[in-house]
């Protein structure tokens, strides 16, 4: 079998055991293809549909909506996954995600936080805790506020 035919089947397999973007799959194909033999791999897969960024990154928005922010979101696909920002945006209008103040509220239940009740120490814990999370410290003082 030449490499361009091995290079195809090695970019099947791999999608058949996880989604991947068109960058991750590059990557994965360039530690054992030269570069035009995955490129040529690479327009073989999207040539039926088997890779697509778009749809990726609206599945990745519908999982990881319910826990992250949209802008930490944001930057896992555009810096880890290499998925472009108009790819994102537009997943973005296309997806159902919940508000940032529903996921804040959520973080406060799971971490079992009472703002009425928690010391200045634990609030500004809770409150670096979620700015890491990517969430924008308007909304975290509004919900946290609400309490």
């Amino acid at each position: 079998m030449d490499e361009r035919k091995k290079a195809k089947h090695r970019a099947l397999y791999i999608l058949e055991r996880m989604d991947r973007t068109e960058q991750e799959l590059r990557q994965k194909l360039a530690q054992s293809y030269e570069p035009d033999i995955v490129e040529e791999a690479l327009a073989y897969v999207k040539e039926y549909r088997y890779i697509d960024d778009l749809r990726y990154a609206k599945n990745y928005i519908a999982w990881k909506g319910q826990t992250k922010s949209r802008r930490q979101i944001e930057q896992e696909l555009l810096f880890k996954k290499g998925v472009s920002r108009d790819i994102i945006c537009q997943a973005f209008e296309e997806a159902q995600m919940p508000e940032e103040g529903a996921l804040i509220r959520h973080w406060i239940e799971k971490k079992k936080i009472c703002p009425e009740t928690a010391t200045r120490e634990e609030l500004r814990r809770f409150y670096q805790f979620l700015m890491r999370r990517g969430f924008q410290a308007e909304d975290i003082r509004r919900e946290l506020g609400q309490f």
